[in-house]
């Protein structure tokens, strides 16, 4: 059986397409633990319909503790033998399940991943694949994933876009013992990436993954995310982040090409924190300084001083180039030009 766990915070707009996908998949022997995160709009309603109406459907609810803890609280309540995360906002193909357990019965694999299509509003954009064909990945270089998922190396740098895409938690079907004594860490500790933590810790035990070169998964993204969602911490949280994946490293003996990986996320970094700052509500003038002070921080300098532009398109060359020179007006305006041109 699959748990299907799907975390819920205010997403009445969106969680009955999210709910539908599931609802309507082709492989059935599926327990689907939606866990409420102290909703305040009609999201408790919506699920409470489809728990009534489908013994499949389970409904949890808890005060709003964040999606770490939501996601936790779904662990724990699983009883699948595989697990597999879904946000409440986005949706998978209804053939999802039975294709990735046809291939998970033939490989048996710890882990199966899949590539996914970025959704718009009334558009959808190119589906994102993470290979160019299916790959399985063993004994022999199931490293070299675990490594992608800490951050890119050498040709891996011509598309950072792809930064976060290998460590999504969702895109993923998990064995429950794979992931049975790892927890998600709190997004107040270490900002937005709890699912790259999540599975870097997780990837330090996975023996054998499966990558399916199929866009399964459907990312809604919405067309002002650029403008919304201002956090005033996430500097300090992924500075935390950045430590704790230090600490993985170094407490497991991974080899050099980790810690390389480590600084070009650490480097690539500079586009969320850049994202983030004109998310202020800062005049142009503030959002400059504001940029500026974070890229002359050393963990940024130092990564960046050793980050090869070579590998990157001219776009992101010459925003890093900004970056190495401490050009904030120029990286502002380069943010702006990209997220108009949807680089970003």
């Amino acid at each position: 059986m699959i748990s299907i766990i799907v975390p819920v915070y205010n997403a009445e707009n969106h969680l009955r397409t999210c709910l539908d996908s599931l609802l309507r998949q082709t492989y059935t022997d599926i327990e689907v633990i939606c866990v409420d995160d102290g909703s305040q709009d009609k999201s408790d309603s919506i699920l409470a319909g489809y728990s009534c109406s489908d013994s499949r459907f389970k409904l949890l609810t808890q005060e709003n503790s964040g999606i770490s803890s939501a996601r936790n609280r779904g662990i724990e309540e699983a009883q699948g033998e595989w697990i597999m995360f879904v946000d409440s906002d986005d949706w998978i193909d209804i053939t999802t399940c039975e294709k990735v357990m046809d291939l998970a019965e033939e490989y048996n694999p710890d882990v199966v991943f899949w590539s996914y299509i970025r959704e718009f509003e009334n558009e959808r954009s190119s589906p994102r694949f993470l290979m160019n064909e299916n790959k399985l990945f063993d004994e022999g270089n199931i490293q070299s994933l675990h490594r992608r998922i800490v951050g890119p190396v050498g040709q891996e740098l011509r598309n950072p876009a792809l930064l976060h895409s290998w460590g999504t938690a969702w895109g993923k079907l998990y064995t429950k013992n794979a992931i049975s004594e790892f927890r998600f860490t709190d997004t107040k500790v270490i900002g937005t990436a709890e699912d790259a933590l999540f599975n870097i810790e997780v990837f330090t035990l996975i023996k054998r993954a499966l990558y399916i070169n199929q866009p399964f998964y459907h990312y809604r993204k919405s067309r002002d995310s650029f403008t919304g969602g201002y956090n005033k911490d996430l500097n300090e949280r992924w500075i935390n982040l950045y430590t704790i994946i230090s600490d993985i490293i170094t407490a497991n003996n991974l080899p050099a090409d980790f810690h390389k990986a480590l600084d070009n996320r650490t480097a690539l970094g500079m586009i969320g924190q850049g994202i983030n700052e004109c998310r202020s509500s800062r005049n142009p003038l503030g959002k400059i300084a504001a940029i500026k002070h974070i890229i002359m921080q050393d963990h940024y300098r130092i990564a960046v001083q050793n980050l090869p532009l070579k590998y990157f398109p001219p776009h992101w060359y010459f925003f890093f180039q900004a970056v190495k020179t401490g050009k904030a007006s120029i990286l502002y305006l380069l943010l702006l030009i990209m997220k108009y041109c949807r680089f970003i």
